[in-house]
This record gives structure tokens, sequence and C-alpha cells, in this order.
């Protein structure tokens, strides 16, 4: 009686070696001390992905080098302001100095001032209506209280957001031209005092280095003409202020005069005694000394309003130009070109980082070493990719070109599975993989070509039976619930002339695929053939994809599980391997029965990943159909196989 082993799931590591290790390209702790440091894993997972971060990092060099084209430079142009020192000397005006150059600076570069400027290069901008202006949002009360509240409320936040928007993206705003072009003027101005001088630079940046020029100019002499200007206009309010006083102070001093004469008229026309006499006197005298004042203050207000005329002709405004702006013929911005060199760094940063992520990510096979340490079965061999039309027949090309790799792969698969055969006669090699089109039913055909070129008696079984989906689309083959018995099987075997050996096509045939497992099945029709051939090589169907692969490997001497190099996950491979170590009876042939082979393996690409298992860039195929040679027979005879295969 059979057992099934339930702990074979468990025991897909080597024996004696510990399942917390690295693999080959560096994933999980390093606890194996005949590991490769984490540093060289870095290395070789760089050197993997070398193409990617040299195509990262050269696109993203491109890019910047494009960027720097695109983006224009920008010219500051600069003019210079000298501010006046007050009279008078020590610290006190010194202060005072500083406080004057401190409300120069913030006058020239104060808003109004800049759109006294922008009001003279632009004239027409704030003459022209603002008919584009958005109406102000109103937030008035919903007709329906009960009805549209909640409606209200959303189209109030909705304002409120694209208000804020309009805030940080001015060309949604509906601004005006000309309150655009003062925006731009006031960010593109910069005035700074030159150190501790009496020196203001006026500095202005545009794209176009006459511009810079023009407008750096304007803002410097709009600014002192400006000053001129007032203090002209404030020099003419306080002389006609003097004017004013001027007249008035005439007419009091004409008015005292008056007064004087009258008290004297008085005085001689109406004399008085003696006390009367005295009070016209002191009256008299009192009225020529308030005569003579006013005379004296008109006096001074004409001798001030002649001051005040000499001083109006030489009105300074304490600051003039001292340098105008001249046009840039270099820009002011950094050379853009500078950041490629740092963009190209990053960029290779970027593709390091990438690589790393995608190495980290990938959970595909791709070496031998990495297949035994992962699954815990032997990888025998590396099945390399043939291109569609290559290899017409296997049998013909290993004939031909026995040096091309794709004899060689098939050798030292024959002869691993030939070495590890421990006993004696017939064998029976299954070929499997976990999901179709890994390169199970291409390895089969070629390792049955390889032992019919030794001489070997051959049979080549195809069981892999159509999927269920595909199986629906033949209705008349599908509706076949019986097996054909072992009879006839036998009449079914017929030479295959690419191969040179016998085929059995059980997969078309429409049958349930468990009806050839029953016990006068195809377990019974092997154990007949094994005294007819002596290799037969079953190419079965995917485990994750047949419930009837599971039963194979009870049949078999050796499995040959195909994973295919980057491409089969981790995780899929190790599940169908637990369904095989499962279903393999306790008395069937240990662990060491079943090997697992590489296929569609890029040899040349497998070398440059330095994974250790290929020597180096493999020879091509060789070229011309494949034919028999002329200087041999096209199939060796049995006397011609050797001693390799017959010590088996």
């Amino acid at each position: 009686m059979r057992v099934l082993n339930t702990e074979g799931i468990l025991r897909l590591a080597e024996p004696g070696r510990s399942k917390n290790f690295a693999d080959d390209r560096g994933h999980g702790p390093l606890q194996d001390p005949t590991a490769a440091p984490p540093f060289l894993h870095l290395i070789q997972a760089l050197l993997r992905r070398r193409w990617l971060i040299v195509a990262i990092a050269a696109a993203g060099t491109l890019l910047a080098a494009i960027l720097a084209l695109v983006v224009p430079p920008q010219y500051t142009a600069t003019a210079q302001l000298t501010v006046e020192r007050p009279d008078g000397g020590g610290q006190a005006p010194e202060r005072i100095l500083d406080e004057i150059i401190d409300t120069h600076l913030a006058l020239i570069a104060s808003r109004d001032h800049l759109r006294r400027v922008a009001s003279r290069l632009q004239p027409l901008q704030l003459a022209k209506p603002d008919a584009q202006a958005p109406a102000a949002p109103s937030f008035g009360a919903p007709e329906s209280a009960a009805g549209g509240r909640s409606e209200a409320a959303g189209q109030d936040i909705g304002q409120r957001m694209l208000q804020r928007l309009t805030v940080w993206i001015p060309s949604l705003s509906g601004r005006s031209e000309a309150d655009r072009f003062l925006e731009n003027l006031y960010r593109r101005t910069t005035v700074l005092q030159e150190r501790r001088s009496r020196l203001i630079t006026v500095a202005f940046t545009s794209p176009d280095p006459r511009t810079a020029a023009i407008y750096a100019n304007r803002i410097a002499e709009a600014y002192v003409d400006s000053l001129q200007q007032q203090m002209e206009a404030d020099a003419v309010a306080q002389l006609h202020d003097i004017d004013r006083q001027v007249d008035a102070a005439r007419r009091e001093v004409q008015a005292a005069q008056q007064a004087v004469q009258d008290a004297i008229r008085r005085r001689v026309e109406a004399p008085s005694g003696p006390g009367g006499a005295v009070d016209a006197d002191r009256e008299i005298r009192d009225l020529t000394r308030l005569s003579r004042e006013a005379a004296e203050f008109h006096e001074n207000l004409l001798r001030r309003r002649t001051e005040m005329k000499e001083a109006q002709a030489s009105i300074r405004p304490g600051i003039g130009v001292q340098s105008r702006a001249a046009v840039p013929t270099w820009p002011s911005s950094h050379n853009p070109l500078l950041f490629v060199v740092p963009s190209a760094f990053l960029s290779l940063m970027a593709g390091c980082w990438l690589a790393l992520i995608l190495e980290r990510a990938d959970r595909s096979l791709r070496s031998d070493r990495e297949v035994q340490r992962v699954l815990g079965i032997p990888c025998i061999g590396l099945f390399p990719r043939v291109r569609a039309g290559a290899i017409g027949a296997p049998r013909l090309h290993i004939l031909n070109h026995p040096g091309s790799p794709y004899s060689e792969a098939v050798r030292n698969i024959a002869a691993a599975l030939q070495a590890h055969h421990t006993g004696r006669g017939s064998r029976v090699v299954l070929v499997t993989s976990s999901l179709a089109g890994e390169g199970k039913s291409t390895l089969a055909a070629a390792l049955s070509a390889y032992f019919g070129t030794l001489g070997r008696r051959v049979l080549l079984i195809d069981l892999d039976i159509l999927p269920a989906a595909e199986r629906s689309r033949e209705p008349a083959r599908a509706g076949n619930r019986r097996s054909p018995s072992r009879e006839q099987m036998r009449e079914m075997i017929a030479p295959q002339p690419e191969l040179g050996v016998d085929y059995l096509g059980l997969s078309r045939l429409g049958v349930d695929p468990l009806l050839f497992f029953e016990p006068e099945g195809l377990p019974r029709l092997l154990t007949d053939l094994r005294k007819s051939y002596d290799v037969i090589v079953v190419g079965g169907p995917p485990v994750l994809g047949a419930s009837e692969a599971r039963l194979l490997p009870s049949i078999a001497d050796q499995v040959l599980f195909v994973v295919r190099w980057a491409s089969t996950k981790r995780d899929v491979a190790e599940h169908a391997l637990s369904f095989l170590r499962r279903f393999r009876a306790m008395d069937e042939p240990g662990p060491g029965a079943t090997f697992a082979v590489l296929s569609h393996v890029k040899l040349k690409q497998q070398a440059r990943l330095s994974f250790g298992d290929t020597g180096g860039d493999p020879p091509a195929f060789g070229p011309g159909p494949d034919r028999p040679p002329a200087d041999r027979p096209s199939a060796r005879t049995a006397e011609d196989a050797g001693p390799v295969e017959r010590s088996a």
C-alpha cells in the first residue's frame, strides 16, 4: 500500500542548510557563510540593470539640457542714484542720512511710484476701461431657504475657492493689462543700497536686455523727476502763501499809518487841556509804534519772498542719477547648462534606485543556484531561447551543429539525467512545469531527439491535454467519456521523422485526463512499454493548469520541472512543486529524482547578468537549414552509442 508523503511540501530546502539565507540576487538575510557580501550583491544588481540605469540617466540629462535651452536667459540692468549728504557734521547728520536713504529706498520700490512709471511706459493701459473685469461675487440669501440652502453653501465654497485660486494665478483673475503690467514691474524691480555708501542701485530684470536698461533708467529718472516736481510745487505753494501774507501786512501798515494821521489831526483840530493833551500824545506814540512794527513785518515778508524766489531757481531734490543703466551684454541668470551635470547625477541616482526597486520586486528565477536555493531541487541545465523557425528538425540540428548552445544544453541535461539514474534498464522521464507556455514541450521534444541520436529506443508521449476552455470548443471530442485501451494506444504509436523517435499523442483525444490513470490505463501501458523502449519521455501538462499532472510523478522515474527564465515567479514555482512533492508516494524515489531546468534562457543576457552560471557570450546558432550531414549517417546505431548510455 502506498502512502502519500504529506510532509514533502515542508522539505523543499536542501538537507543540512538553513532556508533563511540570501539568494543570488541578494533577496533575504545573509546567513549563508558562503554567500557573497551585500555590497557585492548591490554591485551585481546594478550591473544587471545597467542599461536601464544608463537609459534613465541619459533621459534625465537630455530633459535637463532641453529645459536649459528652452528657458530664456534673464538680463539685469542697473542705474545708480546718489543721495546728497545733509548740511552740518557730527553723528546726528549721519543718522539723518541713514533715515533719508531708507526713505528713498522705500519710496522708489513703492507701488505708487511704480504705478507712475507704468503710466509713462504704457500710457494707454490705464486709460483703457477694464470691460472684462469680473463682477464682484454676491453672497445674497437663497430664494428658497428650505430647498436651496445646501446648493448655496456649495456655490459659496466654490466661489471662495475660485477667489483664492485667482490670487495665486493672476491670469485667471480677469484683471486689466495695466494691473498685470504693474505686477510684473513690481516683481522684476530691485532697489538696494550699495554697502554703507550713499549710492542706491535700481535694477530691473527682463529677458530683453534693451527693455531691462530702459525700464531701469525710467524708474530712476522718474523718481528724481517726481521729487523735483514735488519740491517745486511745494515752493510755489509757499510763495503763494507769502504773497498773501505780504498783502495782508501791507494793508495792516496802511491802516496803522492812517490811524496815526487821524490821531494827529484830532490833536491839532481839537486842542484840550493839559490832561487831554497828554492822553492824545500817548495815543499818537502807541499808534506810531504799531505802524512801525507793521512796516517792519511787511519788510521781513518782502525780504523772505525775495529769498524764496531766489531759492526756487536752485531747488535740488537731494538725490540725483549718478549713472544711467547700460544695455547688459551678459545674462544675470545662472547658466542653465551648469544644472545639466547635477541633473545627470540625480538621474543616475534615480536610475540606480529604480533598478534596485525592480530587482527587489522581481520574483522571477534567473540562475541555477537561485533555483536550487529557492525550490530546494538541483537545477541541471539552462535551455536556451530559440527563435521561431531557427530549428526546424531538432534531430538534424543536433547532428549538424553539435557545438551550438541548443545541442550543448540538451546534452548537458541528458548527461545529468543519466548521472542521477541509479536504476537499470529503461526509464520514464516526466517533463512538466508550473504553467503553460514555459517550454516543457520544446524541452521534451529536444530531449527525445537527443536520446534518439544516441541510438536509443525512445518514445515521446504527449500528455499535455487541452485545457477546459479549449476542450469546450470541440464538443464532439469532449463528449468522449471512455479512454482508449492499451492496445488502441499501442496502435497510435507512430514514428516522428523530425525527432527520430516514436510518438504517442494523447493530448487531443478529447478524453477526460483522469481516465488515463485507471488501473489498466496509462500506468499499465508504461509498464509494458518499458520492455520495448530504453527511454520514455512524457510531456505532461502544467501542474497548476491540470489536475492530472499531480498524478504523473508517481509513474515517472525522473521529473524535469521546467522553470521559464525571468518569467516564472518564485511563489508559483514553489506552489507547483509542493503539489508534485505532496502526491509522490513514499516508496518512490526521493527528492533527488526531481530536477529543475531553466528554459527560454537568453544566454548572452544571462552572461551579462553575472550570475556565474555561464562563462561568457555563447556562440550563435549555426547558419543554414538543418540537413543530414554528408560525412556520417543520419542516425547512430546502438554500437555507436558508446559506453555512456550502456552504463545505465
